[in-house]
């Protein structure tokens, strides 16, 4: 086996090693790590590797080589680079390649030579038959344990010894995280004390967030949170993680936070997620999972914009917070505490504790409940569950994504407002940001939203050239070309202020450039020769150069593709700027005209100097770095070119266009589009219907570009719609709100979409009071734009920005607004949302005829009643906005087509709600059904404990807990006792009252022997179990139809209003019947309430009872069933959802109706698939009538 091999080959080694400067092999603290010492530099370092899947040893195993922490840097580098060449080498190949690499010496200074035997081109070798089956261990499916030190209940192998009190633990921490409203699920040997995963999830529409915060971090309000943890060797709780260090709590505990369409991932799911990959794998698996998601939504567990950074923070930073938090600190005291004395040598007992680490966190009220609940401050015990509070600690991160740096994490300025998430304006953060991945994919946001990078370009350009651009892309240490190149092609001086008056002018001191290079060039061959030999070639291969012959001024940026023949090297195909002339006659700025027709080149050599990009970006002067910018910008292909690239090239990155894309160029495209912190989504679609168009487009701006448009922290929406419902509830308003223009020059929109709307900054001066302006005239806010021919939009621009309009929500209270004519003047930002971004082109491009006509104009079907004395004006008419304007939300009057009615929140005390959560029940109506094997950790044993097997540390509230959990449990599923607590009686039913059924002539011998078998385990079951603690009863003597189950549900929770209500009506229990199909198990069984009859959920009752007394549950339906259920576990979750009494517990009829009828239950149970997107199972009609022709029916 595979994991023999290598503990064979390590013993080996360890035994008697003899590779040059290798010595003292060891067996490492982890499974698959072994430690040694290597000689470099003349010094002597311990070196550790790590080969985290055995399973695949030694073919296609990975391996992770670890410098120590005093490692010089050239010894860390050529460490890090070995990780990949290590791909599939045995130990003793491992060793001999660090001996190579680090050019170690034996103590008679001979150095390592591989072995004949062993391939060396190997190591250049691409992994692109690592195949994706490759991931899943088929030797063992569980987690591998670890070999790190044991703690008291471990055995030797490295697994929790299964105790009972193991056992009761589990349940607490797993109960009291349901309990706190997270559903929860377990893969893996959890009750057995083996390696597991546990995970903890919550759907996104219960988490407060906007719809538009949601569309800008790709998640759909139906989808899951999870969080995953693993537990190598066996279940550990919050007293054992208090008692790690960091080092030995990661190698017992580790995290993985990803979005799923269910509440818990698969097997092989939760196994890829803590799979370690090389970094070129796991960018070609991103580059995959994009392409998919461009065909579908994606299904299954994934990660999200958020869980790189995520998962470093819980793996690297959550087991030292927890050891501040039980020092007295809130998260956010604990966090700074961290960030403050992060790499300091003292022990925390001897800092002193600050005052400021202490004070309690002043957290914005508008989040829900469970976003903000603190479990180790709230809790009444001292016994606290690791994956609640692990599982708090995410949502604190992820819904609050923007309050923090995603590097460092620490908290971000508070009049920062934005929608998505980015780094602080430390340059190392940006740099790591960029470095290791963690910003949105450009090639993703090139194929999905084009016009939108399209404008984030333009943005940058003109704020660039019109000298307003103030961040930079700073700490990526860019190579950009010298200063000196562009004197020839820039004005060199930066338009500022209104209109476009004022000017930087160009900095005198602080920039020296090299003196170009001289060389001859043949533009036929791409090939520059040196008449003047030196010893060394003066470029190297890949550096990008700018090259200038003396025939043609215009610059040439090109890419060395060869040095090997110096004084003779190759080039790429030279790329040309794409300038902006100045037109003599209009004043304006328009493309360069292309030339008249195409000369091919002259196959000489022709002399020309140049220069190569060897400024380093971070150095220059502001404003030369925004020179740099808006003139590498020229020479970036359009946002079509580029998708045509990504199409053409698919799976590939925009990166792999070495010979286009000079890494500067890629860089600052990068930085543009991860900077970008606000929500942009084009309103126009080509492939749209008109009308489809219309119920989009605002109506009113004929001949502009429109995008919707959201900015502001996550919970912006929530603070907007209190200012309106507090406003409206004390001025009386009809119409809560109003929409407004506001307008600025085009080189501001840059800082705005990051940096949201405020009035720090006087553009236009402040002669009407301090606050952000408005006007509902389209033409007074166009005047604040620069709109006219000083505008310089970037040239491959295919919207051609001439000018930027927003319009904006505002409540309705213009009395309390500082200024309310000439203009809207409002100082109170939460009053202000933004809805709508509008783009009009200034130009159009040379040799093309302007385009007379526009989209026609259609009125959207659906739209908001607004206030008829407040209704702004657009360029074309009245503005007429769509009630898509407003997501999730109805407000007053509107005009709108029937829709059916959704619960609401029950705090909404007015129709004008902003977020709908789509209800607040955690139940199988709304989510995902939990399966019965997540169900049986809780109830699958008593939960009273009994005296352990060993004398355990004592804890203080263990009874408490206790008791807890058996409260819990027992109004799960009416808990056990140690005497009967029933009055039901069995086999008093009268058969003769139900509908009893023949077996239907399509019965198949399968489905027959399958009913039988199960028939038997199910009274089994009852056979053993006490009548009380079972809760249901099935008459076998009566059952003569397989295909038909009559089963009495009884001994319900007295304390529950269903069980009082039975008891009031000497009712001792509800008659279910069960049908099943030709297709069982493949399909599940039809499941209806025969008697008594429940109150339906619009008469006020639940318990998932229909109103024609089909259960509505997704695991009686194709989307939750697995043909691997039983029917006991069916009877169970069944139970648990008439017991259950969230969001409303179930309740009987007063009147004394006749029974359930088969009928109503059919078409019950098809009205509640189609309102919640489940499917019917084939020919369910067939088996719902006891055999009846299906082709009698529609569905």
């Amino acid at each position: 086996m595979p994991r023999r091999a290598f503990i064979a080959d390590l013993q080996k080694v360890i035994e008697c090693v003899s590779i040059a400067g290798i010595s003292d092999v060891e067996q490492g603290g982890d499974d698959g790590e072994f430690t040694f010492q290597c000689v470099a530099d003349a010094t002597s370092f311990q070196i550790s590797a790590l080969i985290p899947d055995l399973s695949e040893y030694p073919s296609d195993h990975t391996c992770m080589i670890f410098a120590p922490d005093d490692a010089p840097r050239r010894v860390a580098g050529a460490l890090a680079d070995l990780s990949d060449m290590a791909t599939g080498k045995t130990v003793v190949q491992i060793l001999e390649l660090v001996s190579r690499k680090l050019e170690s010496t034996d103590q008679d200074g001979d150095q390592q030579m591989l072995n004949s035997q062993y391939d060396s081109g190997d190591e250049l070798d691409d992994d692109d038959d690592f195949e994706e089956d490759d991931y899943f261990p088929d030797d063992d499916m569980a987690p591998q344990p670890t070999l790190g030190k044991q703690d008291r209940t471990s055995t030797a192998e490295g697994f929790t010894k299964p105790t009972s009190v193991f056992r009761h633990r589990i349940r607490s921490d797993l109960m009291t995280a349901k309990a706190n409203g997270f559903k929860i699920g377990h893969l893996g040997g959890l009750m057995d004390g083996l390696g597991c995963y546990v995970s903890l999830s919550i759907r996104m529409s219960k988490l407060g967030v906007s719809e538009e915060a949601m569309r800008a971090w790709q998640v759909e309000p139906s989808e899951y949170l999870v969080v995953v943890i693993q537990y190598p060797n066996g279940y550990k709780s919050m007293d054992s993680m208090k008692a790690y260090d960091p080092t030995t709590a990661r190698r017992n505990v580790d995290f993985r936070v990803g979005i799923s369409n269910t509440y818990k991932p698969t097997m092989q799911e939760a196994i890829h997620a803590f799979t370690l990959l090389s970094k070129e794998r796991e960018k070609r698996l991103e580059l995959e999972s994009q392409a998919e998601s461009q065909q579908a939504h994606q299904k299954g567990f994934r990660n999200s914009f958020i869980s790189r950074p995520l998962n470093e923070l819980l793996n690297e930073r959550f087991p030292a917070l927890l050891h501040y938090r039980y020092n007295g600190m809130p998260w956010h005291g604990a966090e700074a505490f961290y960030n403050d004395h992060y790499g300091t040598n003292f022990a925390h007992s001897n800092m002193g504790i600050s005052d400021r680490y202490l004070e309690p966190e002043v957290v914005s009220a508008a989040y829900p409940p469970i976003v903000i609940a603190d479990h180790i401050m709230q809790s009444a015990t001292t016994e606290h569950s690791l994956p609640l509070v692990a599982m708090q600690f995410v949502l604190r991160h992820f819904v609050r994504c923007t309050e923090f740096c995603l590097i460092c994490f620490s908290r971000m300025p508070d009049d920062l407002q934005a929608i998505k998430p980015y780094v602080c304006d430390k340059p190392l953060c940006l740099y790591q940001y960029m470095s290791l991945g963690f910003g949105p994919s450009i090639e993703h946001e090139i194929l999905s939203q084009p016009k939108v990078v399209d404008l984030l370009i333009s943005f940058c350009y003109t704020s660039a050239r019109g000298g307003s651009l103030k961040d930079f892309p700073s700490g990526l240490s860019l190579m950009v070309p010298p200063s000196s190149v562009y004197e020839k092609d820039y004005a060199n001086k930066q338009a500022v202020g209104y209109r476009g008056t004022g000017a930087i002018q160009v900095p005198t001191t602080g920039q020296t450039s090299p003196d170009p290079i001289k060389c001859r060039y043949n533009a036929a061959t791409h090939e520059l020769i040196f008449d003047y030999q030196s010893d060394k070639c003066p470029v190297r291969f890949s550096e990008w150069i700018v090259l200038r012959t003396e025939d043609n001024p215009q610059p040439l940026h090109c890419r060395v593709t060869e040095t090997a023949y110096y004084p003779t090297i190759k080039i790429s195909d030279p790329v040309k700027p794409y300038f902006l002339e100045l037109d003599s006659y209009s004043g304006t700025h328009v493309p360069s005209k292309p030339p008249q027709k195409i000369v091919p080149p002259v196959n000489e050599f022709r002399a020309a100097t140049f220069q190569i990009y060897s400024q380093n970006f971070d150095e220059l002067d502001d404003f030369f770095k925004r020179e740099a910018i808006h003139a590498l910008l020229d020479l970036l292909p359009g946002v079509e070119e580029m998708k045509q690239y990504l199409a053409r090239k698919a799976q590939s990155a925009l990166s792999s266009w070495v010979d286009r894309l000079s890494p500067a160029v890629l860089g600052i495209l990068r930085w543009i589009i991860a900077s970008n912190r606000a929500c942009i989504v084009q309103v126009d679609d080509e492939t749209s219907t008109l009308q489809q168009k219309g119920e989009e487009r605002l109506y009113g701006m004929s001949g502009w570009t429109q995008f919707r448009f959201a900015m502001g922290a996550p919970d912006k929406e929530r603070r907007f719609i209190k200012a309106v419902r507090d406003t409206t509830d004390r001025l009386k308003l009809k119409n809560p709100t109003l929409f407004a223009w506001h307008g600025s020059p085009l080189h501001n929109w840059h800082s705005i979409i990051r940096e949201g709307l405020h009035f720090k900054d006087t553009a236009h001066g402040r002669a009407y009071g301090h606050g952000v302006y408005h006007s509902l005239d389209i033409n007074t806010s166009m005047g604040y734009c620069g709109y006219g021919p000083t505008g310089e939009y970037w040239p491959k621009s295919e919207l051609k920005v001439g000018s930027s309009l927003a319009l904006n929500e505002i409540v309705n209270a213009p009395s309390e607004y500082i200024s309310r004519s000439p203009h809207l003047v409002v100082s109170q930002l939460d009053w202000i949302q933004t809805r709508y971004l509008f783009i009009k082109s200034g130009h159009i491009t040379y040799g093309t005829a302007p385009t007379s006509g526009t989209i026609k104009e259609a009125k959207p079907l659906q739209f908001i009643d607004q206030d008829p004395n407040m209704t702004p004006r657009g360029a074309s008419d009245k503005v007429i906005i769509p009630l898509h304007a407003i997501s999730g939300r109805k407000p007053p009057q509107s005009q709108s087509v029937k829709s059916p009615n959704k619960r609401r929140k029950a705090q909404g005390t007015s129709v004008y709600d902003a977020i709908d959560l789509d209800a607040d029940d955690d139940d199988d109506a709304a989510s995902v059904a939990t399966l019965d094997e997540d169900l049986a950790i809780l109830v699958d044993e008593d939960v009273h404990v009994p005296a352990p097997d060993y004398d355990p540390l004592p804890t203080p509230n263990s009874t408490k807990a206790k008791s807890k959990a058996g409260g819990f449990l027992s109004k799960l599923v009416g808990g056990k006792s140690s005497k009967p607590l029933t009055d039901f009686v069995p086999g008093t039913l009268d058969y003769s009252t139900l509908p009893m059924l023949t077996e239907p002539a399509w019965a198949t011998p399968p489905a027959t022997n399958r009913l039988m078998r199960d028939f038997r385990d199910l009274l089994k079951v009852q056979s053993k179990e006490p009548m009380h603690e079972l809760g249901w009863y099935i008459d076998a003597e009566k059952i003569n139809n397989m295909y038909q189950w009559i089963v009495e549900l009884h001994s319900f929770d007295p304390s529950l209003p269903l069980a009082k209500d039975m008891k009031a009506k000497s009712i001792k229990s509800v008659i279910l019947e069960l049908r099943f199909g030709k297709e069982y198990p493949m399909s599940p069984p039809f499941v209806r309430v025969i008697r008594p009859r429940f109150l339906s959920f619009m008469q006020g009752g639940g318990g998932h009872v229909t109103a024609g007394g089909a259960m509505c549950m997704q695991l009686l339906t194709n989307d939750g069933w697995s043909a691997a259920s039983s029917i006991e576990s069916v009877l169970l979750q069944v139970r648990m959802a008439m017991s259950s009494i969230d969001p409303k517990p179930a309740r009987l009829e007063s009147s004394g109706r006749q029974d359930y009828g088969v009928g109503e239950a059919v078409e019950a149970y098809i009205r509640a698939c189609n309102m919640h997107g489940w499917t019917v199972p084939a020919g369910f009609r067939e088996m719902a009538y006891g055999g009846a022709s299906d082709s009698a029916y529609t569905f």
